[in-house]
């Protein structure tokens, strides 16, 4: 924990000093941020790991309190077939590029391969986002994010199971015919108070 949260730090400390923020640097590039494109274009891709990202904004009246955009991280798909990729949560930024909020999303969402909780939360303790080039400190911060906030995202992945199969059994549908149900978007949520991590992590060394 204590080497993620000096890779948080060190990143993000790189960046202000060059005057710019996370949230440009993940535009990897680009000139102008336009709503719903990705940056990069196309997913960024740890080719060694499986795992994968990409940054991007909705319209603005769609976006959530204070968001500027947010990163989509996703790691392999365990089942053959399918995209080959799974969700594991967004991260949320404002415009300044300091973290937000966790969020998980329904299928549809991103075109994803569904992995239930326990799936996932059995990989985080090994996902690593290693980039190199212009997003190789971004993909270092985010892997970082995801290890000193690994207890939240293991709430937040079993509250969203939780979650469609109590919509499921309400409306006597089934779990897999939620997760294409478009009126179903955002499925889970919880804000980040990053400096009480940091703070937490200094305090237990």
């Amino acid at each position: 924990m204590q080497h993620c949260a000096a890779t948080v730090v060190e990143v993000q400390a790189r960046y202000a000093q060059a005057s710019i923020s996370l949230a440009e640097a993940a535009l990897a590039g680009a000139r102008q941020f336009v709503e719903w494109a990705h940056h990069p274009r196309q997913d960024w891709v740890d080719a060694r790991h499986g795992t994968r990202f990409f940054y991007h904004a909705h319209a603005a009246e769609e976006r959530m309190a204070g968001e500027h955009g947010h990163f989509h991280l996703f790691v392999p798909a365990r089942m053959p077939g399918g995209p080959g990729f799974s969700h594991l949560a967004g991260l949320s930024l404002d415009a300044r590029g300091l973290p937000l909020r966790w969020f998980t999303t329904n299928r549809w969402v991103t075109g994803e391969q569904w992995a239930d909780a326990d799936t996932l939360v059995a990989a985080l303790p090994r996902l690593q986002w290693q980039a190199r080039g212009r997003l190789g400190p971004v993909g270092r911060w985010l892997g970082a994010m995801v290890q000193l906030h690994a207890d939240e995202l293991t709430r937040l992945l079993r509250a969203r199971d939780a979650r469609l199969q109590a919509l499921a059994a309400a409306q006597q549908r089934s779990p897999e015919a939620l997760r294409d149900d478009r009126s179903l978007h955002i499925l889970t949520q919880c804000p980040i108070d990053l400096l009480a991590r940091l703070a937490a992590v200094d305090a237990d060394a």
